[in-house]
């Protein structure tokens, strides 16, 4: 019996020891007081300033009826950035999360895919452009503007030229155009078939090239209201996410006879 006892016993620490191993050790934001926010990671785990941090939490799936825990699975949630390094911690910024959520103990881990880094410099750039006060609505008007002034400069000049270049080109075809078709209305009879053709066939082929142009040009117009519309729906502080007003789910009544839940909120 009592070697039974002591199999079970070490049976039980090993298992408790590899769960334990699985565990990072390392890697939490330890504290969050008045916007001071620190990690568990400093020099000493070879942190830098500068430094760039996911930050993860828990996805948790329940069932709807006996709210069993059916799946976990770990998400971003925001990221942090590093601006003190000391020997066993580092000071760092909260660049954004979802839901105003507060960081404290959730995990962090560096980030290394470059897709991600894209996207946290697009969050930087919107938030430095929405402390100057952000983009005028009026800037719409014209593609380019508004997404250069919300810090995408590279899209917003190249918009802007594509957009110059292809009205340029459209009215200097259809100029040219209505120039080859007066030549065309000025020619005298006895002439051969083919050189009315041409002239036709010429005026023809640059309004058709002008209206290729000016079709280009509406389209990237288009494209720029759209891009604008989803760039100042997402003008919302980069530490805030909406909360709905209305949500539909799953319950239990008293009886344990599941109903539909359904929640406003004022």
């Amino acid at each position: 019996m009592f070697r039974l006892k002591t199999g079970i016993g070490l049976i039980f620490l090993a298992m408790l020891g590899s769960v334990e191993a699985q565990m990072p050790d390392k890697g939490l934001v330890i504290r969050n007081t008045d916007g001071l926010i620190f990690i568990d990671m400093g020099r000493q785990d070879n942190v830098m300033k500068g430094d760039l941090f996911d930050i993860i939490d828990e996805d948790v799936v329940l069932h709807p009826l006996s709210g069993d825990t059916l799946s976990v699975t770990p998400k971003s949630v925001g990221a942090l950035k590093v601006l003190q390094v000391y020997p066993k911690m580092a000071l760092v910024q909260l660049l954004h999360i979802q839901g105003n959520k507060n960081p404290m103990l959730m995990r962090v881990s560096p980030i290394q895919n470059p897709d991600r880094l894209v996207e946290i410099e697009r969050y930087i750039k919107k938030s430095h452009a929405m402390a100057m006060g952000g983009a005028s609505p009026r800037l719409s008007l014209v593609p380019g503007l508004y997404q250069y002034h919300m810090g995408e400069k590279k899209k917003g000049l190249s918009m802007l030229g594509v957009e110059i270049a292809s009205l340029a080109l459209g009215v200097a075809y259809r100029l040219s155009s209505e120039d080859w078709f007066t030549q065309y209305e000025d020619l005298g009879p006895g002439l051969a078939p083919t050189d009315y053709d041409f002239y036709f066939n010429e005026a023809s082929d640059r309004r058709a090239r002008s209206n290729h142009f000016f079709l280009i040009a509406g389209a990237l117009y288009a494209y720029n209201l759209v891009d604008v519309m989803w760039m100042g729906g997402d003008q919302v502080p980069m530490n805030a996410q909406a909360n709905q007003k209305m949500d539909l789910g799953l319950g239990l009544d008293g009886n344990g006879r599941p109903m539909f839940n359904l929640v406003r909120r004022f």
